[in-house]
């Protein structure tokens, strides 16, 4: 069987399109190694329409059973990775996963990207009880509270100065001697922040907490000494990753490995194959972001596929 559509992803990109699909009356598969995507990271989330407050998980979960209400109307298809895409001589795409092969007229890619981890003790334990991905999601969270960002990047800077809007204090963990993979002038902002403590040379080697975080555990990589600072949250700003080797073959990416789209109507450089949410060259990775490039894909591919009958 032939689909119109195949969107590879479950987060707010890959489910907003798979709505909207549903709408257009397109014969879609939705396949999605788990669905919920990027919100289950995310704390508490405070910037998304229609919720002051709701829980990263909880707004995952809204998003999923939206989604089911149309199960009979999308196909859907959870724990499948695709490994792999194929363009057909005759313009159609063959997309095989590690369970699979299907084929289809279009596609979109919204796989999304996954936080770098630590990888130390209780980074998982107190992920979601202090341990958080987000600055711009969380950070009102920490207010007059002492926090810790992990990073050496723009990344990592950005979450501290955005930090200081809310919490007393903020201690910046640098495993280099210096910021060198960050514009200077985001550097010269944090040296010049009071709140803001920076601590180079410094590996994170623990995070401890009872029902939440309470310190953390580093490391001098110069003079080997351990220490420990108390801390009320972690901020874990060390990049990201996509999961998109299945493209890379096909479709152009940027220097940043995201894939390039128009960004008016989300199509790669590949007819027939859209991209949404963190996965392009969309300056800006947010939920509300991520959902509306996934409503803008979609219509973008009923409007491809009503030109190639």
């Amino acid at each position: 069987m032939t689909y119109d559509l195949i969107i590879i992803g479950g987060g707010p990109a890959g489910i907003t399109a798979g709505i909207y699909a549903v709408r257009k009356k397109i014969k879609t598969l939705l396949l999605a190694k788990q669905l919920g995507g990027q919100p289950t990271e995310a704390w508490q989330i405070e910037n998304y329409p229609g919720f002051e407050s709701i829980l990263g998980v909880d707004l995952a979960k809204k998003f999923v059973d939206h989604l089911l209400k149309f199960k009979d109307e999308i196909e859907i298809k959870e724990g499948e990775a695709v490994i792999d895409i194929q363009k057909l001589s005759d313009g159609e795409f063959k997309i095989s996963t590690d369970k699979n092969k299907y084929q289809a007229k279009s596609i979109i890619i919204a796989s999304g990207t996954s936080p770098r981890k630590l990888g130390v003790v209780g980074e998982e334990e107190f992920k979601n009880r202090g341990v958080v991905y987000c600055a711009t999601c969380d950070a009102p969270l920490f207010k007059n509270k002492i926090v810790s960002v992990v990073g050496a990047g723009n990344s990592a800077l950005d979450a501290a100065l955005q930090l200081t809007k809310y919490a007393s204090k903020i201690y910046l963990f640098n495993k280099y001697p210096s910021f060198n993979k960050a514009d200077k002038e985001y550097v010269d902002e944090v040296k010049a922040a009071p709140a803001i403590t920076i601590l180079n040379n410094a590996r994170v080697k623990k995070i401890r907490g009872g029902k939440f975080v309470n310190s953390l555990v580093w490391e001098n990589t110069e003079t080997h000494e351990i220490q420990e600072v108390e801390t009320d949250g972690v901020f874990v700003e060390i990049g990201s990753k996509p999961s998109l080797q299945f493209a890379r073959d096909l479709v152009e990416f940027n220097e940043r490995g995201e894939i390039i789209v128009d960004l008016f109507t989300n199509m790669t450089t590949v007819p027939g194959i859209f991209a949404a949410g963190d996965v392009t060259n969309n300056l800006h990775k947010q939920i509300v972001i991520a959902a509306g490039e996934g409503a803008k894909a979609t219509l973008s591919t009923y409007q491809y596929l009503t030109k190639i009958k």
